[in-house]
């Protein structure tokens, strides 16, 4: 045993126990992987099985008639194949787990559970080699103390009597150290070699129980797959299955429904663009407040002539040309009205307009506002029958500028 000196006291060292300790380490992370491992692939098992039968059955949801089909082979024969064999791949699914469930026994009872046992004798062994450090440090201690006091030159009467109960204490410690300390080094290295002829079997046994499950799986299903689809390779199903596709992904791709819709502001600047050819305008794009507009009644709106309150309710909804578009739409439409004139030097930069009825979004790129709202006034036409854009709680969007007023 070697002395290393700390500041001014000695800390024993022992190179072959450390050396034993680094060894006993390394074999207790080891099997605590080993565990984890063998609970995870015992799971994972489990969760393949389970997702099988759950895989079985929701084809078998999916292929339900509905309403009033009554026989969904006539109605998709392509699919006559999966219908007609749903019934016993949830039957297989059922088979599989009743196989495999024993193995799975025998990995909890003859590797996890083993393991265990075998982790109990590592702790304890964990806690005797505590258990001998601890008896290290009450060894330097008293070392350094007993040490300390025999080289001092002028002993009083009260040094010799605590140089004669340190040295019995450091016997007594000495003995208790050495005892723990040489113990492990004899019997750790007869451990190990015993540990080797404890962990040798469990593996194997772990090895040819995954074996057993891999290859039940494989005959069970490689059964099942030649009984219904002959024997076939995997280029051959490749090419089954695309023969059957078809062009099944174009034809949802070329679905509407499909496609993702573009939102209002994008909607209101191409029917714009568009009525400058057309003469149709914005009526298409504006249709969606008309119902509202017309079948609830808005709060009273004060009259900025009269100063009284009105109760009629609120406009319905900017149609370009009224009546008289609707009988000609083939008309060309008058060019829009020119911008609204740069304000004069000293006018405010920002204006701002009182919602008069309250608004909800009906698609994105609205802007929602309730009856007495200030709202920034961004962008606007010359008509109030037209879309706005305006500015409210950090939110922009357009909105039917007869809903305002400025």
């Amino acid at each position: 045993m070697l002395g290393s000196r700390v500041g001014m006291s000695s800390k024993s060292q022992d190179a072959e126990f450390d050396e034993l300790n680094r060894k006993f380490t390394g074999l207790e992370d080891y099997t605590q992987k080993l565990c984890k491992d063998t609970s995870t692939f015992h799971d994972a098992v489990l969760a393949m099985l389970t997702s099988q039968a759950n895989f079985g059955t929701a084809f078998a949801t999916i292929f339900q008639p509905i309403l009033n089909e009554t026989s969904l082979d006539s109605s998709h024969p392509e699919a006559a194949t999966t219908l007609r064999n749903i019934a016993g791949y949830q039957d297989l699914m059922g088979e599989l787990r009743e196989a495999i469930q024993p193995e799975l026994d025998l990995v909890s009872s003859r590797v996890t559970a083993p393991l265990k046992e075998y982790q109990d004798l590592l702790k304890k062994i964990r806690k005797t080699i505590t258990k001998r450090d601890h008896k290290l440090v009450d060894y330097d201690r008293f070392n350094n103390s007993y040490t300390k006091l025999k080289d001092k030159k002028e002993k009083s009467l009260s040094d010799e009597k605590n140089l004669f109960k340190l040295e019995q204490d450091l016997e007594t410690a000495t003995q208790e150290y050495e005892h723990y300390n040489n113990s492990l080094k004899t019997e750790l290295p007869h451990f190990m070699q015993l540990t080797t002829a404890f962990i040798a079997p469990i593996f194997q046994t772990f090895y040819f129980i995954k074996v057993g499950i891999l290859y039940t799986l494989l005959e069970k299903m490689q059964t099942w797959a030649g009984a219904t689809y002959g024997e076939m390779g995997m280029q051959q199903l490749e090419s089954m299955h695309f023969e059957r596709l078809g062009d099944t992904i174009e034809q949802l791709d070329a679905l509407t429904v499909t496609k993702r819709f573009a939102g209002t502001a994008k909607l209101v600047a191409q029917h714009r663009q568009g009525s400058e050819d057309s003469g149709i305008g914005r009526k298409s794009s504006l249709a969606r407040a008309s119902s509202t507009a017309s079948s609830a009644s808005k709060p009273p709106i004060r009259s900025p002539i009269a100063g009284s309150y009105a109760t009629d309710p609120a406009p319905p909804p900017y149609t370009t040309g009224g009546a008289a578009a609707s009988s000609s739409l083939g008309a060309k439409r008058a060019p829009p009205p020119p911008p609204a004139p740069k304000p004069r030097p000293g006018a405010p930069g920002i204006t701002y307009v009182t919602a008069l009825y309250d608004y909800a979004a009906t698609a994105e790129g609205d802007l929602s506002f309730a009856a007495g709202d200030k709202i920034q006034l961004v962008k606007k036409t010359d008509s109030a029958e037209d879309w706005w854009t305006g500015k409210l709680n950090g939110q922009e969007g357009v909105f039917p500028g007869n809903y305002v007023q400025l």
